[in-house]
């Protein structure tokens, strides 16, 4: 049986979120963290986790499992970024590859041939579960209401250096959703920071930080 993928499409982060954050995920996954030791593995502790023990996965896009570790009673784990065989079949040769009807775009990457692959959330099994029920586990911190405000921590792959540039911005019923660029990507994965405010109406813009190991660790169950 499927696990269920419960939260992952109910989040403002990832699919099922607010509309706007949706058309432009895209390019917030395709950023850079500083310059530093070659980042392995992400660590962190689910706050207000009452699950109990279970396990941890990164899952791609059609559900495989890329990397697995445990995850102990109180949601701390520690989960190893999926290394370059393991994404091989799953890179992409563009960071908007798929953009919606109505969208323009600027973003380019230089020099060309690099390949990428993003990765924001991370599915949670519980052990408890009388069935393999999935909770999607996002690193992101809300506050506000009008507008929202959504700082979050994503995972970037890229397969050499290159310089991503440009503006993206797509109507969302009647309002406009940008995003502004310039940034450097590694080889390897980066660690990337995505600062969004949403407004009521559907509008919203999003700020992209390159960030290093800050100490960011709220890790949540997606609402």
């Amino acid at each position: 049986m499927r696990a269920l993928r419960v939260g992952r499409y109910a989040s403002g982060m990832f699919s099922g979120r607010l509309p706007t954050f949706g058309l432009l995920m895209p390019l917030l996954l395709s950023l850079n963290a500083c310059a530093g030791p070659p980042l392995s593995e992400v660590r962190g502790e689910v706050i207000g986790w009452t699950y109990g023990a279970g396990a941890a996965e990164f899952l791609s896009d059609d559900l495989k499992t890329l990397s697995t570790t445990t995850l102990d009673k109180v949601g701390r784990f520690n989960l190893k970024l999926p290394d370059a065989a393991t994404l091989q079949p799953y890179l992409e040769d563009s960071l908007v590859p798929d953009l919606p009807a109505g969208c323009t775009s600027t973003v380019k990457a230089e020099p060309s041939g690099a390949k990428f692959y993003s990765q924001g959330d991370i599915t949670a099994y519980p052990s408890q579960a009388t069935q393999k029920t999935a909770l999607t586990l996002v690193s992101e911190d809300r506050a506000g209401s009008e507008p929202l405000k959504i700082v979050k921590r994503l995972y970037m792959y890229a397969t050499q250096d290159v310089r991503v540039s440009g503006d993206l911005t797509c109507p969302v019923n009647g309002q406009k959703a940008s995003a502004n660029y310039s940034l450097d990507l590694k080889a390897g994965w980066n660690r990337v920071a995505s600062n969004q405010t949403v407004y009521s109406s559907g509008a919203s813009q999003t700020n992209i930080l390159i960030v290093g190991s800050d100490g960011f660790e709220h890790w949540m169950v997606a609402p």
